[in-house]
């Protein structure tokens, strides 16, 4: 069924792009090695580390919360921990998938606009490493780039935050779900964002920006490879039919179709944003650097908002209503939501 009232509930509910739809059906030809041993899964491992300039290990999975899973489940052992923000999607939004599976604790400390600071990293390191044994061991400082609130880290602050991790010991983990919108907002490149952070191991998105489940796994660090074979099979990431998956990858990758993509998501969300900060009794929760707009309204307004836009209301508390955009985000939406936030505000309060 169709979708006819303006989308911004998720990048999620975004339809696929016709040029990876394109490509699983030009995949969908003949017979093919399983498992990863085709043609298509090595030429997407090529083009992924073409981007990224690096000779990374990678690995085509089906799910964000599998690729955060196998990565965490190489970093960490079970006596070991992860600290990472309170609203983290691996602490909050994956149904306790890492503790459950890997058997590792996550330490969550507050988040800062949806970033974690060195401040607060050095401080749930000293209470945790206080009691020795009867502790766990913190091995891996994991952020999401963008946050969970749409913010991005600047490369300076993953400066800090990766020299921070080479003075502790602690690996650093990326969950980049949506990495493609920080990188046109930032205005850099993959190198430099990873010359910046110096990630050990990076959960690469694709999904939430034009892909049909499909997601990445880099390993950067030659220390996590052994055993990944395994494990991406033992975590249930290993489709038989894997063609499907990395023939996305292809032309997401060439001629940046990626960068496309994202800009059009952020542009989009840097429009409505507009809208709302011009639409009195509307206030932005955090700045809008991404695809992502969070906002809080009158409690009247949010039933009449969900009525004509499709959306979440994420904090009831605080009234607060969040937006996401996506590549397939037009301008027709953003006039729908302007005519939606006018008719509101005329007939309210």
């Amino acid at each position: 069924m169709s979708q006819h009232k303006t989308c911004l509930a998720s990048d999620n509910w975004a339809p696929v792009h016709p040029l990876i739809l394109k490509s699983v059906v030009e995949a969908n030809e003949g017979y093919a090695s399983s498992y990863g041993a085709d043609s298509w899964t090595a030429e997407a491992q090529k083009i992924i580390q073409n981007a990224f300039e690096s000779n990374c290990k990678v690995f085509i999975v089906p799910t964000g919360t599998g690729s955060n899973i196998l990565a965490l489940k190489l970093a960490c052992r079970r006596y070991e921990s992860v600290i990472c923000t309170d609203i983290a999607h691996i602490q909050y939004q994956e149904s306790g998938a890492a503790e459950s599976i890997i058997g590792c604790k996550l330490l969550a400390v507050l988040n800062e606009g949806g970033k974690i600071t060195p401040e607060a990293v050095k401080k749930k390191l000293k209470s945790e490493r206080a009691f020795g044994k009867h502790s766990t061991s913190p091995r891996v400082l994991s952020i999401t780039q963008p946050t969970e609130v749409g913010t991005v880290y600047h490369l300076e602050e993953l400066k800090s935050l990766s020299k921070l991790c080479k003075e502790e010991g602690l690996l650093l983990h990326i969950d980049g779900s949506r990495l493609y919108n920080a990188a046109v907002s930032l205005g850099c490149s993959f190198q430099e964002l990873l010359a910046a952070s110096q990630v050990d191991i990076l959960s690469l998105g694709g999904t939430k920006n034009g892909l049909m489940g499909a997601e990445a796994l880099l390993i950067f660090n030659t220390h996590l490879e052994e055993g990944s074979d395994h494990l991406q099979k033992q975590t249930l990431q290993l489709l038989s039919k894997m063609r499907y998956l990395s023939a996305q990858y292809i032309p997401f990758f060439k001629n940046d179709l990626w960068h496309i993509l994202a800009a059009q998501a952020n542009e989009k969300a840097q429009e409505i944003a507009s809208l709302i900060e011009e639409t009195p009794h509307l206030s932005l929760s955090y700045p809008v650097e991404t695809n992502q707009i969070f906002f809080t309204a009158p409690a009247a307004w949010i039933p009449l908002i969900q009525e004509k836009i499709s959306c979440y209301l994420w904090d009831v508390e605080k009234r607060e209503i969040r937006f996401i955009t996506s590549w397939n985000t037009s301008e027709q939406d953003v006039i729908n939501v302007k005519l939606a936030l006018s008719e509101i505000s005329k007939h309210s309060i």
